[in-house]
Order: C-alpha cells, then structure tokens, then sequence
C-alpha cells in the first residue's frame, strides 16, 4: 500500500519515515534540509554558539553530494536530532516507521546506538 503521491517539500520542512532501508519523506514537520544559518552575536547567539555554527557549516560543506540525488537532513526524532539521506523523490508505504511511530520501533528501524541525553 502507498501513503500517497511523493511529497515536493523543496524549501521547506518535511516529515520522514524509515521503510526498507531507506528514508523518505512524508508530510510532517521534522525534517529540515542541513543547513546553518549565521547570526550576529547576541544574549541567545554568543561568541561559543556562532564558532560552533560555523565549525558545523564547514562540516556539513565537506560533506560531497549524495551520487544517488538524496538531500542531506536533519532529522528531529523524540530522542534528539540526527543526520541522515533523505529520499524526495519515492513514494512511502503506509507500514513504514515514521516520525510519530514509538520511540522502540524509531530505534530499531533507524539504528539509534544511544539515544542523546539531556544536559
């Protein structure tokens, strides 16, 4: 079964699931394209917050681009945020492990080996 057509969410948030060892994307709102943004330093951006975007950007930049045509993303789980290929382009079946699936079936289904733990 097909959960409907492939979403367009070019220049702006998605969802995601997990089916057959891939990611795709669905409709939701927990899946960003991997970009930084720079800000000036402010009472929220500090000195510590704007070296640390930047060390992050020139990460993400020395990453190449996917051969296969999948978008670099950000994925926003209930256990923490993670980076991963993300398919535009497929249709997800309505079984697959989404974004609102149980914390067990996100760990299973996306390899989490410890989840993050609050500060």
């Amino acid at each position: 079964m097909i959960d409907g057509p492939v979403i367009d969410c070019s220049s702006r948030t998605c969802g995601f699931a997990e089916f057959s060892g891939e990611l795709g994307c669905t409709d939701g709102g927990s899946c960003f394209e991997a970009r930084m943004l720079t800000l000036k330093e402010s009472n929220f951006h500090d000195a510590a917050l704007a070296k640390a975007t930047q060390q992050i950007m020139e990460a993400l930049q020395a990453i190449p681009p996917d051969p296969n045509g999948r978008q670099l993303s950000f994925l926003q789980t209930k256990m923490g945020t993670m980076l991963a290929w993300v398919r535009h382009d497929v249709e997800v079946p309505k079984d697959a492990v989404k974004e609102d699936s149980p914390e067990e079936d996100l760990v299973r289904s996306l390899g989490i080996v410890q989840p993050s733990q609050a500060s």
